[in-house]
């Protein structure tokens, strides 16, 4: 689907005007690095806002959290006054079996007792005192079965026993009927008697939730953010707005990382649908309990919008004035091309009389220039070729009449053909009519390429008249694949290296000459190979061979010459052709050509 699209855009670009091209590009150059720009000043923006909106509610939890410090340390010394009073400590110490007038007078002094001690603040927490006698004085309405009939080694209760009279918290949760929330934190101590540190029972304070969310409500909180109060545990003391999670075990991915660290902000990724938010959290140095902010991030990021409609604003304004502009230059610059196209077109049609009045100085102007120039020769050449045209017909005639030698001389061959023939002599036979085909294979007129069995097929024409020539001296082996034999080649390729290869090498060696020629394809190459045993070259005349250095020590070059087939492989296929020559002195000779694949004539690609 893409690629199907870019496609379409790309026969759009090609297929639309000069004009409209430039506007194309000159918008996203403009547009495009502005919007990344705003892109980044807004992003940077709303990072500074987060991070200065967070360091803003960690100063707040860290003032909630020294507010809740002193109620602790108010707790905790509400907790001595009651362990140090001297009537309680009577009381306590008194026998179980006492009078139950004495014990009601008893009950009344500790429950004014107590009602003093919640009187100085405004505390929303309830008191139990729980004697070894069987005593029990609470300021609530009722007295939790747990504490009527406790148990030593249970919870609080345990843990009060261990500590040997220091104070010690608990958290736990206890719906109760008459409120709408219960007790989330409970504060204790063993009573002793002072002076023989004798256990008298204990003491317990019960701190109801909403005595702790009044402390931290007071911070400011953001909407759709959450307010947490942790134990060292991970367990929920209070939490706003939502109270459904109190007295449970926090179950949120980020609890590890907040219980791990004092205080500090940090991102939470959206998880299960959830929008991503920032967690803020401070720990008491106190009691090591943690308050925990959760606020989601697009709350924080409100301010900076802002930022981000003037952006937008700009990079719509910016676009606008970027589209006149590039309405403005490309109209400038189109204008003399789209002259220029109407007088080419003129000249299409066959008006030669026209020229671009060029007053510009620029490209375009330079361009006019060089039309003016073009047409100016274009008139010089047509009345040059109507010349030439006249010279070539002329040529013709007399290359017509200089065909008649040739043809009379082939004539002239299949006469002698005929009468060696009639006289029962086969050899000369066979050579003039060799002879013959290579007469009329020179003289053909047509394309310079010919299918490789065709050119073959005059090698081995070539060949009769040589065996002719040289007997037994010369035996020769031609191995051609099939697969090339239908591919076409440079005609007369192989005959000059062949005609080489018997004249400088086997004729002058002593005793038998063996000649090889090969051909198959190898990739998408085509290579020959003309192998001889003869004299063979010192590596010095074959590295000048190579480079078009050498001549004949008699001035004279080499029949065709390797020289020729040299410059005709460059003339026709540039660099994608191959020569080489492997030869050592008195061994033989090996010539390399290798040529593109071709199907047809002329064929200038690789197949």
């Amino acid at each position: 689907m893409a690629s199907r699209l870019l496609a379409r855009f790309h026969h759009f670009l090609l297929g639309t005007s000069l004009q409209n091209k430039l506007i194309i590009f000159f918008l996203p150059l403009a547009i495009i690095p502005l919007s990344i720009l705003g892109t980044f000043s807004y992003y940077k923006s709303s990072q500074v806002v987060q991070t200065q909106v967070c360091q803003t509610i960690l100063e707040s939890l860290s003032q909630v959290n020294y507010s809740l410090n002193y109620f602790v340390k108010d707790i905790e010394q509400l907790t001595m006054y009651i362990y140090s009073n001297r009537e309680i400590q009577d009381v306590l110490s008194k026998s179980s079996d006492r009078p139950l007038a004495e014990k009601h007078q008893d009950e009344k002094r500790i429950q004014d007792l107590l009602e003093t001690f919640l009187g100085f603040k405004s505390w929303n927490i309830a008191i139990y005192l729980l004697g070894e006698n069987g005593d029990r004085y609470f300021t609530g309405n009722l007295l939790p079965s747990q504490y009527d009939d406790y148990n030593v080694n249970w919870g609080l209760f345990r843990k009060m026993s261990l500590a040997g009279g220091n104070v010690v918290w608990d958290t736990h949760y206890s719906m109760k009927k008459t409120e709408d929330f219960g007790i989330v934190l409970s504060s204790g101590r063993l009573l002793k008697k002072i002076e023989t540190s004798q256990p008298l029972g204990y003491m317990i304070v019960d701190i109801m939730e909403n005595a702790l969310a009044d402390k931290y409500n007071k911070a400011h909180l953001q909407p759709g953010g959450q307010m947490l109060l942790l134990d060292r545990g991970g367990y929920v003391i209070s939490s706003t707005p939502s109270k459904h999670i109190v007295g449970t075990k926090l179950n949120e991915p980020y609890l590890d990382q907040v219980l791990a660290g004092s205080k500090g902000f940090f991102e939470l990724q959206g998880v299960s649908g959830a929008p991503p938010a920032m967690v803020v959290y401070d720990t008491s140095e106190m009691t090591g309990f943690k308050l925990v902010s959760v606020v989601p991030i697009e709350m924080l990021t409100k301010e900076s919008s802002s930022i981000r409609n003037l952006t937008l604003y700009v990079i719509i304004c910016f676009g606008i004035v970027t589209f006149w502009l590039a309405y403005v230059l490309s109209v400038t610059i189109t204008k003399p091309l789209r002259k220029l196209k109407s007088l080419m077109y003129l000249v299409e049609n066959g008006n030669m009389d026209v020229a671009f009045p060029s007053k510009y100085r620029d490209e375009v102007g330079q361009l006019g220039l060089s039309f003016n120039k073009m047409l100016l020769r274009i008139k010089q050449l047509i009345d040059e070729v109507y010349k030439k045209q006249l010279m070539v017909q002329e040529a013709e005639i007399k290359a017509i009449q200089a065909q008649f030698n040739p043809h009379f001389l082939y004539n002239a061959l299949d006469s002698i053909n005929w009468m060696a023939r009639i006289h029962k002599l086969p050899d000369i036979s066979q050579t003039v009519v060799s002879l013959g085909e290579l007469l009329r294979f020179s003289i053909r007129k047509g394309q310079p390429f010919i299918q490789v069995k065709e050119d073959m097929q005059q090698i081995r024409n070539f060949l009769v008249i040589q065996k002719m020539r040289y007997g037994d001296k010369l035996e020769a082996e031609l191995e051609i694949d099939e697969e090339i034999e239908p591919l076409y080649t440079l005609k007369l390729l192989i005959q000059p290296l062949v005609e080489n290869a018997v004249t400088h090498g086997l004729e002058v060696k002593p005793g038998k000459g063996h000649l090889s020629i090969r051909g198959r394809r190898v990739g998408d190459k085509v290579r020959f190979e003309v192998s001889d045993d003869g004299a063979g070259m010192p590596r010095e005349r074959v590295e000048r061979i190579l480079s078009g250095k050498y001549e004949a020590p008699d001035g004279r070059s080499t029949g065709i010459g390797l020289e020729n087939l040299r410059k005709r492989l460059e003339l026709y296929f540039g660099g994608r052709y191959r020569l080489d020559i492997r030869s050592e002195e008195g061994q033989g000779t090996t010539v390399t050509v290798e040529i593109p694949v071709m199907r047809t004539a002329g064929e200038d690609q690789h197949v």
